[in-house]
């Protein structure tokens, strides 16, 4: 096969080069490859989550089913498959992979940021999402045709696109927070006690249960797991939204709530030598730009622990 050809195809998809200038190169079997070629760049809102890829031959094969076009050259196409799916993934700075399962007859796609990134994407409505470490969106195929709901587990900062005939809806565990159009963040980690939603522009309503409260610009909504109790109150928003920029604030925080914070953020392990020490309390900020190991001598210098670091985890102890 041409190489030229296939770069020019590359070219084509990207927008680096108008079809009309590249129309007298492409022969009319060309073309024919060419049309599917963008169909299976036009594949990839199914890409999510690179972790949990299938292998390869049987993720390649359930695209190949979706597709109707049989060609005697679609073997020699496929082979070049991944340069239109790695070059979008490279573009979108997310993790995407096929999501093969249906949930009440319908598919799913996701998008993640793993341990150690920070990604920001659009969606498909116009609404900017970034993820923090270690966060995962979940969203329907039909995301902005007749629906804008999302579940989040992780953190994001949602700046919605305003729609008033169709509400952007964010999941997060048994409570949800719907909006218009606004800009809000909302920490959702599985293995956090709290769920917390701050609200920078706009208006949204936070809901769980039988619980609704209408929030402002400036205020924190805090939702417990296992008590269901809501809290709402007046809080700084840049020390909430920093994180998008590599810094996190800790406000008289848990050292085993800040030690998770640094797994996700360095992909590292940490234990704890005795329960003691995860209630150990700190306020102050993590820069991102700073080594582990920067953040964790200030960390023993404020409080007397000490990091031990072998192979697999790094262990807490007192000093």
């Amino acid at each position: 096969m041409d190489q030229n050809r296939w770069e020019t195809w590359v070219s084509l998809l990207h927008g680096e080069e108008s079809e009309s200038e590249d129309n007298s190169r492409l022969s009319e079997e060309s073309e024919k490859e060419l049309k599917v070629g963008h169909r299976l760049y036009n594949s990839r809102e199914r890409v999510a989550q690179v972790r949990r890829l299938k292998p390869v031959e049987s993720a390649w094969d359930e695209l190949e089913k979706n597709l109707s076009t049989r060609q005697p050259w679609w073997n020699e196409i496929l082979k070049y498959a991944a340069i239109f799916v790695i070059a979008f993934l490279t573009a979108a700075g997310a993790f995407w992979t096929f999501q093969s399962a249906t949930i009440e007859n319908e598919s799913w796609a996701s998008i993640s940021a793993p341990n150690g990134q920070i990604s920001n994407v659009t969606l498909f409505d116009g609404t900017n999402v970034w993820l923090n470490a270690g966060s995962t969106l979940t969203y329907k195929q039909s995301f902005n045709k007749n629906n804008r709901e999302v579940v989040l587990e992780g953190e994001a900062f949602f700046a919605v696109t305003k729609n008033e005939g169709t509400p952007f809806i964010v999941h997060a565990g048994t409570s949800e927070i719907q909006v218009h159009g606004t800009e809000f963040n909302v920490k959702a980690y599985s293995n956090d006690s709290k769920i917390a939603t701050v609200l920078v522009e706009g208006e949204v309503e936070f809901r769980t249960g039988q619980q609704s409260l209408m929030m402002a610009p400036g205020e924190q909504v805090l939702f417990t797991r296992n008590t269901g109790k809501v809290e709402k109150s007046k809080i700084n928003i840049e020390e909430h939204i920093a994180w998008k920029g590599g810094k996190i604030y800790f406000n008289d925080e848990t050292l085993f709530t800040l030690a998770q914070q640094l797994e996700r953020w360095y992909e590292v392990k940490f234990a704890f030598a005795n329960e003691e020490l995860k209630s150990y309390r700190f306020t102050g900020v993590i820069n991102k730009e700073r080594s582990l190991a920067y953040t964790l001598e200030i960390i023993q210098k404020i409080r007397k622990v000490k990091f031990e670091f072998n192979k697999e985890q790094i262990l807490v102890k007192d000093e």
